[in-house]
């Protein structure tokens, strides 16, 4: 078995999003990469128009479909299935690689691609185009990554071929976290290769980003109880800590808020 990485996959996956869709293919194709670069998308039957951009460039394509799913992990499920490349990565519609050496970042610097699952950094852009900062917390912690204080960029991570197969399928039952839930699996049984460099520019207008901090540290939990880990000992302990961590972060997010509200409301020149 080789232990260099040989090809690449890219999945994506996109619902009613054609412009974030045809950025991302762009920035695919922009990839200036010394081994193969297979992309598959999966729509989820978003319409004529999107069929039509599809099918136009259908011969750059290793695989696509347009038609009705079952969610955006039974997507991502059914692309993976269809990747032929030494490592998957998920790039969904409206991210984009952050320039055109980001694979070959990765090539260069990946040892034993197959067997290893890991992430970089990632940008943040918010709606209005605006680089709202770096994401991706180095060097790995196994107990901030699983109590929600040092969670791991989607965009930004990369699984092996047979790691992938050793994970299994992301769980369309659980939820919008079901993308963390997969790599909290992954981190039990490995920890990740980290990349220091940004190799992603991630939406930050996603379903899965604005979504309250009271939901997210509830999946969390469920995710203690699904995986059977508790970062502090026992699951009540673990419990009582994350709603104590929960309540920090919610009173730092709503001062931040606050602080911006004023400073929107204040005069252009101050005074």
């Amino acid at each position: 078995m080789s232990s260099k990485i040989e090809k690449i996959s890219v999945v994506t996956i996109s619902f009613r999003d054609l412009d974030g869709l045809k950025k991302t293919v762009d920035s695919v194709r922009a990839q200036q990469c010394s081994v193969p670069v297979e992309h598959v998308v999966l729509d989820g039957g978003s319409g004529a128009e999107v069929e039509q951009y599809l099918e136009s460039i259908g011969a750059g394509l290793q695989y696509w479909r347009s038609e009705r799913d079952n969610g955006r992990y039974d997507a991502m499920n059914r692309g993976i299935a269809q990747t032929t490349g030494d490592i998957v990565w998920l790039m969904h519609s409206g991210d984009c690689f952050s320039d055109p050496g980001a694979l070959e970042y990765i090539v260069e610097n990946l040892k034993d691609p197959r067997a290893q699952w890991g992430y970089a950094k990632v940008r943040r852009v918010g709606a209005d185009g605006i680089d709202l900062g770096e994401w991706g917390f180095m060097p790995f912690d196994l107990h901030n990554f699983t109590i929600g204080k040092a969670p791991i960029p989607h965009q930004g991570s990369f699984v092996g071929a047979d790691f992938a197969k050793q994970l299994g399928p992301y769980d369309e039952e659980f939820g919008l976290a079901a993308d963390q839930l997969y790599l909290m699996r992954a981190a039990l049984i490995k920890p990740p290769v980290t990349f220091d460099r940004v190799v992603c520019d991630f939406d930050t207008t996603g379903a899965g980003t604005v979504r309250p901090i009271k939901e997210s540290f509830a999946d969390l939990r469920r995710a203690w109880d699904k995986l059977d880990h508790y970062p502090y000992g026992t699951r009540r302990r673990s419990r009582l800590q994350s709603k104590v961590i929960e309540l920090v972060v919610r009173v730092a997010f709503h001062g931040r808020e606050r602080v911006r509200a004023m400073l929107g409301r204040a005069p252009a020149n101050g005074g």
